[in-house]
């Protein structure tokens, strides 16, 4: 039986202390509660099959996509087939109401950082990566009063990998930046782009998890952005370097893919039972927070 919340591993603690671990923010990070008006409400921002269904309805609504087109294109999220859906939708909507649609949702002003957020701002990661477009990690970064972090994506390979070779603290959204036209990857023509014309970017995405410490939070492991990430990476793995981890909800692995994601890509699962808001991420980030302060001053007394 798992724990409800999963113990912090010592070598994740020293990782972060050390100045060579990397958070990997899913989806999940943007979803949690946050305060409004002084009441506290339920933060909702959609995953990848969340967002084509969004997208869908829209090009519905606006007369661009017949019913039964649409069917067969919500059908086709079910089979998990996001990269052909979001290029068919992308085609019916239009360039321009294609952007529209996607600052509408992750451009709304009523979008605020979660405990979540606040937490991993106070971690001092060497990096943080996300597949998120929004900017409610930037945002936490300077509630918390820490500076706003440099925030690249794969056209910024230059910059990149300079930060990578020098260890400063930057944020990589691997998907794009909704305030950055031209940086969404959501289709398949996007992706095609994002690994065949960027070298640089992959290059230094896989110096990242051959030479850091990675922990997953928010993000299934099956999830079709987080296993394009680690197909593009999967030549850093196989052994090499150090040890990973993800943080899951037990239902989402056996022992099977718990020995895969081991054996195959150096991830070790670090499983809780979850209840409904998966409050046990936060508890698991206030754990290790307050583990990394303790061992921070106990070397620099």
């Amino acid at each position: 039986m798992a724990q409800r919340v999963p113990a912090v591993p010592d070598d994740l603690v020293d990782a972060v202390v050390q100045q060579r671990a990397v958070l990997f923010a899913g989806a999940g990070v943007s979803r949690g509660e946050v305060r409004s008006n002084g009441t506290a409400v339920e933060q909702y921002l959609p995953n990848w099959g969340g967002l084509l269904i969004v997208l869908i309805d829209r090009a519905v609504n606006d007369a661009q996509l017949a019913a039964a087109e649409a069917a067969k294109l919500r059908q086709a999220v079910k089979d998990r087939k996001y990269l052909f859906v979001a290029e068919a939708v992308r085609r019916k909507l239009g360039a321009r109401d294609y952007d529209d649609a996607l600052e509408e949702i992750f451009r709304d002003p009523r979008l605020k950082p979660t405990k979540r957020h606040l937490l991993i701002a106070q971690i001092p990661w060497t990096a943080v990566i996300t597949t998120n477009y929004d900017k409610l990690i930037e945002q936490a970064y300077a509630l918390t009063g820490r500076n706003i972090p440099p925030t690249y994506t794969f056209d910024s390979s230059p910059d990149l990998i300079s930060a990578v070779s020098h260890n400063r603290f930057f944020v990589l959204k691997v998907h794009g930046d909704i305030d950055r036209k031209g940086t969404i990857v959501l289709s398949e023509r996007d992706y095609r782009d994002l690994i065949y014309r960027s070298p640089g970017y992959r290059a230094a995405l896989n110096t990242l998890f051959i030479t850091r410490t990675v922990l997953f939070v928010g993000a299934s492991l099956t999830d079709p952005d987080i296993t394009l990430v680690l197909e593009s990476v999967s030549e850093s793995f196989a052994g090499k370097g150090p040890r990973h981890y993800a943080l899951l909800p037990r239902r989402e692995a056996g022992d099977a893919e718990s020995d895969h994601w081991r054996d195959f890509f150096g991830i070790r699962l670090l499983q809780y039972t979850a209840a409904k808001g998966h409050p046990e991420i936060d508890t698991f980030l206030e754990q290790l927070k307050a583990r990394v302060s303790e061992k921070a001053a106990r070397r620099n007394p």
